[in-house]
């Protein structure tokens, strides 16, 4: 059976009070996405209409992302090059190359232009950064991405699911002031 998620949408009636509004499943879309909700700078009252448009892979300046992604399971027998092609395959679908800034520690290294909220839900992951070693994850740890490049390696021998939030701003990859 097909992985989807159940997404409850609540708003308010004519008089103000809270009710549910949406009950829905959210199928697995591009990429392994599962597309929940996206908001743009003044799209308070009309985000619902935004929810069921095709989503950008980040959220827009001002805009945020909500979904849930799926990371195949390790593939230890591809080779660098077969890693390297299915790599550029991958930001070329996000249609976002300039993401792609220093790919030497990993084929799969990029930077966002948004903070992102990441939470491990199933699996086994690491994070691989510019410095160190890859930081192992566990179901439920989470990671404040601050546009810096990185990437999310599947260790384990099954898919990994992780819930993100992505907030848009204005990107630059010279963020000296991080620390």
């Amino acid at each position: 059976m097909p992985l989807s998620f159940r997404r409850l949408v609540t708003g308010r009636d004519a008089h103000g009070k809270s009710k549910l509004i949406e009950d829905t499943q959210i199928q697995e879309g591009r990429l392994g996405n599962f597309n929940f909700w996206r908001t743009e700078l003044g799209s308070i009252t009309n985000d619902g209409e935004l929810a069921g448009e095709d989503f950008p892979f980040f959220a827009n300046p001002a805009g945020t992302v909500f979904r849930i992604f799926r990371l195949p399971a390790a593939q230890p027998e591809k080779t660098e090059q077969e890693l390297r092609e299915l790599s550029a395959a991958f930001f070329s679908e996000i249609a976002v190359a300039s993401c792609r800034v220093d790919t030497c520690r990993h084929p799969f290294m990029h930077v966002t232009p948004t903070t992102d909220y990441i939470v491990l839900l199933s699996g086994e992951v690491s994070l691989l950064l510019d410095v160190g070693e890859p930081i192992a994850l566990r179901p439920f740890d989470a990671v404040v991405q601050r546009s810096t490049n990185h990437a999310w390696i599947n260790t384990g021998s099954d898919a990994a699911i992780l819930m993100a939030v992505m907030i848009g701003q204005a990107y630059s990859p010279k963020h000296a002031d991080m620390q």
